[in-house]
């Protein structure tokens, strides 16, 4: 297919089918973010320092399999095309990861559990990213239209608010039911049995969809094609918003859980509020993101929604046990809108990106940039727990084993202020500084040199 105006109309079935998979995705990242630091701590008896840092040291052994994969996923040649063989074997191995992970045998000694504890979570690391590399490197390749991928994120943010769904609501009420331990044991059955439909959801439905050939006949080296990216001035400085972004998130889920225990003093009760008004206002959010992002631009909409985030966000350090539910749940729904901006703006970004770069040079290399975008993605979410474990370890926070709760001291409590009012808002309003310097829109976009074609 060599039409422009083909590639450009998707069916509904295959941006719903393709937006299914980031349920998976969105499920593995939220976890990781929510629920790790504190199961470590609480359940595998790991000090949070050491917790944190295990996390971060799992995700930065991305810094190079991301890359790698998509350079494997860019030289893919089948009659399924370049990506989804990736999506199907993806699917399996991020089950097999998720379950284990939440599944840890009883070992002796917390050095020994540690071990065992980073060996799951590279496992785990892998999986995702076997499936998620070539998974965003897809919207570039099955339209060239600058609105239809804002359109295409609208359906992605739609299944990332059924993961938090899952994550907040389920993972919380099992956890309350049923005890941490055991819990966590059923989530990671539950979530993950949800996690692989979602993918494989995806992997039968995007059969038929458009996608972009290997045009070129030079063979250049990974190390030559990073940098030829780092020549794509959009992408490096989106780069740089998301690795803020992703920091103040990863930050404020890590705090989430430790914020309704010691804070709220409500347990599990902020989670299960948080994915109630969180799934409302994403899903009210949504259109008035999507119609904004076409009418405004991009770029203003997108530091919008950091801005708002920014000033949400700061006000949990007004919050105390006595805050009544209503302010609670009021502020939930206000960090539900700012974060749906920031991701529908944020996903249509990266495709624009990708596709300048291939405008420019010619060469389809969609997995190269999708393998540096999750790399940074997984070291901004391994960088907020690091953080916030770390900052909790220094203020002398307890950690204790089978889900038992401890005193902790004042200072621990002030960092769990600090990690989920300060860290995530300074974050925030650092993006929206960054942002200033993004300068790709839909005319400069159609004024790049289009380089090559594509093919169904």
């Amino acid at each position: 297919m060599t039409d422009s105006e083909a590639v450009n109309r998707l069916t509904f079935g295959q941006k719903l089918g393709w937006a299914t998979g980031a349920h998976g995705t969105s499920t593995m990242t939220g976890v990781l973010a929510t629920y790790l630091l504190n199961y470590m701590t609480d359940v595998l008896g790991i000090a949070a320092f050491l917790a944190g840092s295990i996390i971060f040291a799992a995700r930065m052994y991305d810094l190079v399999t991301d890359p790698l994969m998509g350079y494997i996923s860019d030289r893919t040649q089948s009659r399924w095309g370049r990506r989804r063989p990736h999506l199907l074997l993806g699917a399996i191995v991020c089950f097999i990861a998720f379950v284990a992970l939440f599944n840890v045998p009883d070992i002796t000694g917390e050095i020994g559990m540690a071990a065992y504890a980073t060996f799951l979570l590279i496992l785990f690391t892998t999986a995702y990213t076997i499936f998620n590399v070539p998974y965003l490197a897809m919207p570039a390749e099955m339209t060239d239209s600058y609105n239809e991928r804002t359109s295409m994120m609208g359906y992605r943010v739609v299944f990332f608010t059924t993961a938090n769904l899952g994550l907040f609501l389920g993972g919380a009420l099992l956890i309350r039911t049923y005890g941490p331990e055991q819990g966590y044991s059923l989530m990671g059955w539950a979530l993950g049995s949800v996690l692989l439909l979602s993918m494989l959801v995806t992997f039968f439905s995007t059969r038929a969809v458009p996608r972009y050939e290997r045009s070129e006949e030079s063979h250049i080296s990974v190390r030559d094609q990073l940098a030829l990216v780092a020549d794509n001035k959009p992408f490096m400085i989106f780069l740089a918003v998301k690795l803020c972004q992703l920091i103040a998130q990863a930050s404020s889920q890590a705090a989430l859980i430790f914020f309704g225990v010691y804070v709220l003093q409500r347990n599990e009760e902020l989670l299960l509020a948080f994915g109630t008004y969180f799934t409302i206002s994403t899903f009210v959010a949504i259109p008035l993101w999507t119609w904004a992002g076409k009418r405004f631009g991009k770029k203003p909409v997108y530091m919008t929604a950091a801005i708002l985030y920014a000033i949400v966000m700061s006000t949990w350090l007004l919050s105390d046990s006595s805050e009544a539910q209503w302010i609670v749940n009021a502020r939930i729904f206000g960090i539900g809108v700012a974060v749906t901006g920031i991701l529908v703006m944020g996903f249509s970004i990266l495709p624009d990106t990708m596709e300048y770069d291939r405008r420019r040079t010619g060469l389809n290399r969609e997995g190269i940039y999708a393998g540096l975008y999750s790399t940074m993605e997984k070291a901004a979410s391994g960088f907020g727990p690091l953080l916030f474990g770390a900052y909790l370890g220094a203020m002398g926070y307890v950690s204790t084993r089978g889900g038992e709760l401890a005193a902790q001291p004042d200072a621990a409590v002030s960092g769990i202020y600090i990690g989920l009012g300060v860290f995530p808002a300074a974050a925030a309003a650092l993006s929206a500084v960054l942002l200033t310097f993004y300068k790709l829109d839909e005319k400069t976009l159609k004024a790049a040199g289009l380089g090559s074609g594509a093919t169904a």
